[in-house]
C-alpha cells in the first residue's frame, strides 16, 4: 500500500516522466532482467562502480541480464527522487534502486523495499560496519547497504589557533583524539578567544534551512541526550522540546548572538581564512588539499553537550531491492555484490570514503593516520541518532527551521520548537 506521505510527496514535488523502465520489463525467454537505478553519473567514481559490479555479477550468473541506469540527481537529489515518485504510483519500480540512507524508514513505511536479511545468509550481513547494518535497518529488518560511509568532522586553522593562543588537546603522538573533543562550555571559550583575535565570527556553519541542519548539526542535540522524535516516529512532542533538546539549541543560539556564527552563509570563508572553525563535509578533505594547499587546517572532532554522549554525522545513499522485483533473491544478492568489499576499496582509493566493511578498516591507509583516522573513529565510536520515522523528510525540515529561525532571531527557542511541533504533528496525524 502506498503511504500517504509518498502521495505527499508526489504533490510537493515536480514529476518527472517516467520512462518505460517498469512497463518494458518483458524479459527475453530464459533470461532473468535484474534493472537497477542510480543517482550518481556514469563517468563518477561511484556509478564506474556501480557499473562493473553490474558486469561481475552477469559474469557469474549465467542467464541474468544487470542494466544500471544512471538518473543523475540535481539539488538535494530532487531529479533522481522525482523519477522515483513518479514510477511509484504505478507499481513500476525497478528491481533495485539507490536512496538516502535517513529515508529508509519511510519507503519501508511505504512497502517498497524488500527485506534483505530474509535472503542474505548472516556472514554477509556481518561483514558491513555496523553503522551501515544499522543505518539500513528498520525493526528487525535489513532493507539497504552500502560499500562506504561519511563521517563529517569539524575544520580547524591551525595557524589561527596559535595566534589566538588556543592550546589544542593532543594526545603522546600530538593528534586531536575523540576522547579530548571539547564540551559546549569549550568550544564557546575558545571561540570567543578566536573572535577577540580575528574581529569577526571565528566559525562557519550553514545557517540555512536544508536536509544539511540534520546531517551536520542534530548530532550537537544528540550529544546532550537530546531527540528529535519519540520512539514510533511520530512524537515530537516530550522530546523535540525537552529540556536536553532545548539546551541544545540554546548553545547554537549563542554560538549566533554572541557573534561567534554569522546568520547568513560566508561563501568559502574557511578556506579564505576568514574562519577558524567550520562545520563541512568530509569531501572538504580533498577540496583544500588540492585547491588551497597554503592553507594549515586540521581536523577536531564534535563537541559534545554531556560526557558519553559523543556523535557525529554519518549517512549516505545506499542500495535497496524493491518489492516490485520479480526475483527478490537474485535482487538481494545483487545489493550485496554491488556493495561489496571491492567496491569498498574502489570507493576509498578513488574518492576517499570511509570502507564500510569491518576487515577493510585495518589495511585502510588513509583511515589509520590522523587527521583522516578522526573521522573513522568518529564513524565507528560514535553515537548516531537520527530518526527512524516515516515522517523523516519533515523532521529534517521543522529542524532546519529552527536553526535558520534561530540564526536569523525570528523567535525564542522556546517558540520556534511549538511551531516545529505543531508542524510535525499535522503531518504525523496522517500516519496515526
Amino acid at each position: 500500500m502506498i503511504s500517504l506521505f509518498m502521495i505527499f510527496a508526489l504533490i510537493l514535488v515536480s514529476a518527472a516522466c517516467s520512462d518505460s523502465a517498469g512497463n518494458d520489463a518483458e524479459e527475453k525467454e530464459g533470461t532473468k532482467e535484474l534493472k537497477v537505478w542510480v543517482h550518481v553519473p556514469a563517468d563518477e567514481p561511484e556509478g564506474e562502480s556501480y557499473d562493473k559490479r553490474a558486469k561481475e555479477f552477469e559474469e557469474t550468473h549465467k542467464g541474468v541480464k544487470v542494466t544500471v541506469e544512471h538518473i543523475v540527481k540535481t539539488g538535494e537529489g530532487s531529479g533522481y527522487n522525482d523519477r522515483i515518485n513518479a514510477v511509484i504510483t504505478t507499481g513500476d519500480l525497478p528491481d533495485i534502486i539507490t536512496l538516502e540512507s535517513v529515508h529508509t524508514a519511510s519507503y519501508v513505511d511505504s512497502e517498497l523495499l524488500l527485506p534483505l536479511d530474509k535472503y542474505l545468509d548472516q556472514s554477509t550481513v556481518d561483514s558491513y560496519l555496523e553503522t551501515i547494518v544499522d543505518a539500513g535497518s528498520v525493526g528487525d529488518n535489513l532493507y539497504a547497504l552500502q560499500s562506504f560511509d561519511l563521517s563529517s568532522p569539524v575544520f580547524y586553522n591551525v595557524d589561527l589557533f596559535k595566534e589566538a593562543g588556543i592550546e589544542v588537546p593532543a594526545d603522546e603522538n600530538g593528534n586531536w583524539t575523540l576522547e579530548q573533543a571539547w564540551s559546549y562550555d569549550e568550544f564557546l571559550k575558545n571561540a570567543q578567544k578566536l573572535k577577540e583575535h580575528m574581529v569577526q565570527e571565528p566559525v562557519h556553519m550553514f545557517p540555512d534551512n536544508s536536509g544539511w541542519q540534520m546531517y551536520a548539526h542534530s548530532p550537537i542535540i544528540f550529544s546532550n541526550d537530546g531527540q528529535l522524535v519519540g520512539e514510533n516516529g511520530l512524537e515530537t512532542d516530550g522530546y523535540l522540546n525537552s529540556d536536553n533538546t532545548i539546551e541544545a539549541l540554546k548553545f547554537i543560539e549563542k554560538l549566533f548572538r554572541d557573534g561567534i556564527v554569522s546568520p547568513t552563509v560566508r561563501e568559502n570563508a574557511f578556506a579564505l581564512g576568514k574562519a577558524a572553525i567550520s562545520f563541512e563535509g568530509p569531501w572538504m578533505v580533498d577540496v583544500l588539499s588540492n585547491e588551497y594547499p597554503d592553507l594549515n587546517w586540521s581536523l577536531m572532532p564534535y563537541p559534545y553537550g554531556k560526557k558519553g554522549h559523543q556523535s557525529a554525522p554519518h549517512g549516505s545513499w545506499y542500495v535497496s531491492a524493491t518489492q516490485s522485483t520479480e526475483h527478490p533473491e537474485l535482487a538481494a544478492e545483487l545489493v550485496a555484490h554491488l556493495t561489496n568489499k571491492d567496491s569498498a576499496k574502489a570507493m576509498e582509493e578513488a574518492a576517499g570514503l570511509i570502507p564500510g566493511h569491518k576487515e577493510l578498516l585495518e589495511s585502510s591507509e588513509k583511515y589509520n593516520e590522523y587527521p583522516r583516522k578522526l573521522m573513522l573513529d568518529q564513524l565507528v565510536n560514535t553515537e548516531h541518532l537520527k530518526p527512524k520515522s516515516p515522517i523523516f523528510p519533515v523532521l529534517e525540515d521543522v529542524l532546519g527551521d529552527i536553526v535558520e529561525g534561530i540564526a536569523l532571531n525570528n523567535g525564542s527557542v522556546e517558540e520556534l520548537v511549538k511551531d516545529a511541533i505543531d508542524k510535525a504533528d499535522r503531518e504525523a496525524a496522517r500516519f496515526k
